[in-house]
């Protein structure tokens, strides 16, 4: 009899242990600096990190769904495939921010600095871009979709030689001084004084981490 009892709480134990193996384990928030990122974020609960310096982090892939980050200073942070849907990033600083395929959807990015920032084929569905600078910003391929007040000014939304005609309601206008960065200039290219007709053709654009090869006349008389 106490030997059945005994297998019976041996089974009991294995059974338990199993359990404890099956079982999903609790995702841990992770914490950079001062700024805690709440996993499995909720409506009640999200990530709250206003002002944080946050430059350089990675945080690709990262469900920061409705987080709190005005303010904060992203310099160079990854944030390819993040979901930043909701999140409040008005004033923050993005500059050389890499966030290809980012959901962007609803975010709040009045007055952020997006100078350079690489954003294409991200979702900026109904985001608000009021103030937002996005002069050198990669959009190749990005959703603007019903964006609110989106200035497209200086932005890259395609060939840099032809006016971009992003989805949504910002501005489709590019300044045509514009900086070109990393664009390429080969071959037998007049790009200012005297063209072969004896006409001035317009000035280019700043040539920005630009390549120019070949036989190029970048001033002066041809």
């Amino acid at each position: 009899m106490a030997t059945r009892v005994g297998a019976v709480v041996a089974g009991a134990g294995l059974a338990l242990a199993g359990a404890a193996m099956t079982a999903p384990a609790a995702s841990a928030d992770t914490v950079i600096g001062t700024c805690t990122i709440v996993s499995n974020p909720t409506a009640a609960h999200f990530t709250e990190c206003k002002g944080a310096n946050l430059s350089g982090a990675s945080l690709a892939g990262i469900d920061l769904t409705g987080a709190n980050l005005s303010g904060a200073n992203l310099l160079g942070a990854t944030l390819s495939g993040a979901n930043l849907s909701g999140a409040d990033l008005s004033g923050a600083y993005l500059y050389l921010a890499y966030a290809p395929k980012a959901n962007l959807t609803g975010a709040n990015l009045e007055s952020a600095t997006l100078l350079n920032t690489n954003l294409t084929g991200a979702n900026l569905t109904r985001a608000k871009l009021k103030g937002a600078s996005l002069t050198g910003a990669n959009l190749v391929g990005a959703t603007l979709t019903d964006a609110d007040s989106a200035n497209l000014t200086g932005a890259i939304t395609g060939d840099p030689t032809k006016t971009p005609a992003p989805s949504g309601n910002g501005s489709s206008e590019r300044d045509p001084m514009a900086p070109l960065f990393g664009s390429a200039v080969t071959g037998s290219t007049n790009i200012s004084g005297m063209d072969n007709h004896g006409e001035a053709p317009a000035a280019l654009p700043p040539l920005i981490g630009s390549a120019v090869t070949g036989s190029t006349n970048i001033s002066g008389m041809n």
